[in-house]
């Protein structure tokens, strides 16, 4: 009996592939994926003044930007903070699908391993089953090695008896033929 064969695992992507598709996608992509709307004072932008603000204290460099915010009408503070509610909500929703991602794939890796392991057990029974057999008749062959030895070895004693039998039988007949020749030839005679 053949075993059946391990399943695949070619099902799913290697774990580096699988790492590979959700690390370092572009933050942008993953805005247009959400449909993030495009806003007139992006949150980056801000983050960037923000940054070259880092020396002053948090007090002065908040009013630095709203004192920015209130001189120029080509942008709001309120744009910006509405375009980083709605890209925090964005990636926190990307988060989520990558952790309801990542749970299928131990799902199906869990399922994949368990296949793995019932046809390894399968298999070891069928080998375990094949060796069986084979001690069995293994057995049954030196059983009857033993037979057919022994049977030989009896034959060969009972021709060997025969053998001495018939010798016995044979030296008494020359025994009993060997009185003519002595009996009746001359002696030698020694010159």
């Amino acid at each position: 009996a053949t075993a059946a064969p391990l399943p695949a695992a070619p099902e799913l992507p290697s774990l580096a592939e699988a790492c590979g598709e959700v690390e370092g996608q572009p933050l942008a992509d993953i805005f247009a994926g959400a449909a993030v709307p495009a806003s007139p004072y992006p949150a980056e932008k801000l983050l960037r003044l923000l940054d070259g603000l880092r020396a002053m204290d948090a007090v002065t460099r908040k009013a630095a930007v709203v004192a920015m915010d209130a001189a120029d009408d080509n942008w709001q503070i309120e744009d910006c903070l509405h375009d980083a509610e709605l890209k925090i909500a964005a990636l926190q929703e990307h988060k989520s699908r990558l952790a309801a991602q990542l749970e299928s794939r131990e799902r199906q890796s869990a399922e994949i391993v368990d296949q793995i392991r019932l046809a390894l057990d399968e298999a070891t029974a069928a080998i375990r089953q094949q060796i069986s057999e084979l001690e069995q008749l293994r057995e049954r062959e030196v059983t009857r090695a033993a037979q057919e030895t022994t049977s030989v070895e009896a034959g060969l004693r009972a021709a060997r008896e025969s053998v001495a039998r018939e010798a016995r039988r044979i030296d008494g007949e020359i025994e009993r033929l060997r009185e003519i020749p002595n009996t009746f030839r001359a002696p030698a005679t020694g010159d």
